[in-house]
């Protein structure tokens, strides 16, 4: 029993490992993947600490966070491109035609795009301990320092909210390719989807001028990236409010999910896997319908 399932499962290891090949060949030879992944995000993001922090220069836990996660987003533009492009060359037509299946096609897809959204997030801290030797306060503390705050449990909270964001990503790039067959109008929606999503997922305003107006935030549970988002502000804020709030007691004001932890985890992983599944059946060897 044991030697065929073993038969059974190499043939499908094998597959894997050709096509995780094939996919990587193909994304880290273009340049335009680390104009998407790297140029861009990045400096972005060192534009964007220096114009929310260039004077005070006073950096929380879950701000931290909120910047190191803004790359991950890009994934969106990659995925969206990539395979929009496969769609209309005979790269998919050849392996489709090689017997590879479409699950084994996706997984392989998934896994490496999964894997460029981990090294993105790497190359934010380098970029963000670069960037706190110019603006970061020294009375309050180094980046080494305020990140070394977290303890296990937030690590764990934050790499599980890295984990289902970049999965979000990946999934709502592959279901627009899928639906939209040309390049120019899937990169035009992509662009609105992600600034929409950065923006009601709390990672550009002040998470205080959000959430004094209950509409948006009730509006906002509807962007699959704010659920994976805020498990890392919550986990990054050590589960206390005060970490992530100027104000947390101001009259009017709705706090997302409470601040419980245990919630945003549940409905993250509910909006990961259904976004996982529409980019399964979503998913197509050409443009034919």
């Amino acid at each position: 029993m044991k030697n065929k399932e073993l038969f059974k499962f190499k043939p499908m290891f094998n597959n894997f490992k050709n096509n995780f090949i094939i996919i990587s060949l193909s994304i880290l030879k273009n340049f335009r993947t680390y104009v998407y992944v790297f140029f861009i995000p990045l400096a972005f993001l060192m534009i964007y600490v220096w114009y929310t922090n260039a004077t005070s220069g006073v950096f929380k836990p879950p701000r931290l966070f909120l910047y190191m996660i803004l790359p991950t987003f890009a994934i969106i533009f990659l995925v969206n491109t990539t395979v929009s492009e496969w769609k209309n060359s005979v790269f998919l037509k050849r392996i489709h035609s090689a017997g590879v299946s479409r699950l084994n096609f996706f997984v392989s897809l998934y896994v490496f795009n999964f894997i460029i959204g981990i090294v993105s997030f790497l190359m934010s801290l380098i970029v963000m301990s670069i960037i706190s030797l110019i603006y970061f306060n020294a009375t309050n503390g180094s980046f080494f320092e305020i990140i070394g705050l977290w303890e296990f449990k937030d690590w764990i909270g934050i790499i599980y909210s890295l984990s289902l964001n970049i999965s979000i990503s990946i999934s709502i790039g592959v279901i627009i390719s899928g639906l939209i067959n040309s390049i120019a109008l899937s990169q035009t929606i992509t662009l609105i989807i992600v600034l929409f999503s950065i923006v009601f997922s709390d990672c550009l305003l002040p998470l205080d001028l959000m959430s004094v107006s209950k509409p948006l935030t009730i509006m906002s549970y509807f962007v699959p990236h704010k659920h994976s988002v805020w498990v890392g502000i919550i986990a990054a804020s050590s589960e206390q409010v005060k970490w992530a709030f100027e104000n947390p007691e101001r009259e009017g004001k709705m706090i997302s999910f409470g601040f419980q932890l245990w919630i945003p985890c549940l409905t993250a992983f509910f909006y990961s896997t259904l976004l996982i599944t529409g980019g399964y059946f979503s998913f197509r060897w050409n443009n034919k319908r």
